[in-house]
């Protein structure tokens, strides 16, 4: 194929890349047109000496892929937001650059392009289209198929100052109340027993209603420890459970550090 010829090949599937939106089997194909064309043109623009045809279609295509990031940093160095639009024009651009070194060199007879490259490209591309519109084919009707629905879960988290602690927390006399975070996607409303535990003592247990798809926010007492302690301090809703650990206020006579306190 002449270079004029692949010339407007590649420019008219530019064109259509550029204007024509909303067909996603052809965006693909059209772009690999255009690199395909560019690639043959950095062929011609650099090595005049010929190859076998299938070596000069390789050599084409790589040379063409790599055409397409080489576009996107030239933009991005230029400060141009990438985009469909900005990446045919760049591409354009590069076309026509590489173009003017082809032709100069085919005005003083050292470039011939390979009349059996057209064949040996069609070979290929066949093929492949077919693999591409197959495979589209493929993925869409797998997306239309029923598929079982996602499992589904209840969880429990720490919430609100709760869940930023990164270390023990220390609990006043008076104890807390802890905020913790209830969340159920996909099953039926439920009651669970929500339950607190402080190291291995149950010191609170209640019944929850878990309503469907929903989030909420909830509080629980957690009482101060008898000492000065670290203790694990575990939440639990039915099957799943979240943990921290605290530090109760010394209640010994002597204070921390006096005969009464207790020893960890």
């Amino acid at each position: 194929m002449t270079t004029p010829r692949l010339l407007v090949v590649a420019y008219a599937a530019l064109l259509v890349l550029a204007l024509g939106r909303g067909v996603p089997l052809a965006s693909p194909v059209l772009l690999l047109v255009v690199l395909l064309a560019l690639g043959e043109l950095w062929l011609r623009a650099l090595a005049a000496e010929s190859m076998p045809a299938l070596a000069r279609l390789g050599l084409a295509t790589v040379a063409g892929l790599v055409s397409l990031p080489f576009t996107a940093i030239g933009l991005h160095a230029a400060g141009v937001r990438i985009h469909e639009e900005s990446i045919a024009a760049g591409l354009a651009g590069l076309l026509a650059a590489v173009a003017v070194v082809v032709l100069l060199r085919e005005r003083a007879g050292r470039v011939a392009g390979d009349p059996r490259l057209a064949r040996t490209a069609a070979a290929v591309a066949v093929p492949g289209l077919l693999t591409l519109v197959v495979g589209v084919a493929a993925v869409r009707v797998y997306d239309a198929l029923p598929h079982p629905p996602e499992p589904g879960y209840t969880s429990l988290a720490l919430n609100g100052w709760a869940g930023d602690v990164a270390g023990p927390v220390r609990i006043p006399a008076g104890g807390l109340m802890l905020p913790i975070r209830v969340s159920s996607a996909g099953e039926p409303e439920a009651v669970e027993p929500l339950r607190v535990r402080v190291g291995d003592r149950l010191v609170s247990a209640r019944p929850l209603r878990v309503s469907a798809d929903t989030t909420r926010a909830v509080e629980v007492y957690v009482p101060s420890p008898p000492d000065g302690c670290l203790h694990r301090i575990e939440v639990s809703l039915g099957a799943t459970s979240t943990v921290l650990y605290g530090r109760g206020a010394e209640t010994g006579r002597g204070g921390a550090s006096g005969r009464g306190a207790r020893a960890c």
